[in-house]
């Protein structure tokens, strides 16, 4: 019971805190942009196109069994290569709100939507048709890391767009695609006890790192 709650908590609650703080602070636009980000990049593009590979394509379920690491690489770059590419549309070409805060709200729409569609929604419907089935915590402490490492790639592509340096997308996307391909990658050579601790471990120090490097480039905007 405590798992399922702590997980609600985090998964629909936080990004609904956001949301809120986000129409208090005048700067729901970019949250609502980080929610489209996402929505168009994944949902309506990229996942539709994998499913569509996965029915009819027979070269691309041979390749995914015969080389699993190249296609979790594979995996991991297009689903940066989509939202970093959604992200920086989004920024360059729709958000005027471009300060520190309003990249930090956009990345916790971006995140907090993925949150809620992907975990919060399935973990609230499992436990109103199957009840209390012993829902693990760490679903809830995977998604605020997650939360935060799209606030850090948020804030990476917002300046990529605020100093028209493209450095800053390229290494975006490279920390997305270690991440994503990572989740495919690890389970190959860690054994099943620790694989879980392993990923959300990288999770964490990744997305806590970016962080600290995002709160450093506000104190240097605040002293300018």
């Amino acid at each position: 019971m405590a798992g399922y709650i702590f997980s609600c908590i985090i998964t629909i609650g936080l990004p609904l805190l956001l949301c809120i703080y986000a129409v208090y602070t005048r700067r729901w636009i970019p949250f609502l942009l980080g929610v489209l980000a996402f929505t168009v990049s994944q949902l309506f593009l990229r996942l539709p196109l994998l499913g569509y590979l996965e029915k009819n394509s027979i070269d691309y379920l041979f390749f995914s069994s015969q080389h699993p690491i190249w296609y979790a690489i594979g995996l991991g770059l297009s689903a940066a290569l989509a939202e970093e590419a959604a992200r920086y549309a989004a920024i360059r070409y729709f958000m005027k709100q471009r300060d520190w805060l309003s990249g930090f709200l956009f990345g916790a729409g971006h995140g907090g939507i993925e949150s809620v569609i992907l975990v919060g929604i399935p973990i609230a419907t499992m436990y109103l048709t199957a009840g209390d089935a012993g829902m693990p915590a760490i679903a809830g402490v995977e998604r605020f890391f997650a939360i935060l490492l799209h606030i850090g790639l948020s804030i990476l592509v917002l300046q990529a767009v605020t100093r028209n340096r493209l450095l800053y997308l390229i290494l975006a996307i490279a920390v997305h695609t270690g991440i994503d391909a990572m989740i495919g990658i690890l389970p190959l050579f860690i054994p099943r006890e620790y694989m879980i601790l392993s990923v959300e471990s990288i999770l964490a120090i990744v997305s806590v790192s970016l962080f600290i490097w995002c709160i450093l480039i506000k104190r240097k905007e605040v002293i300018e």
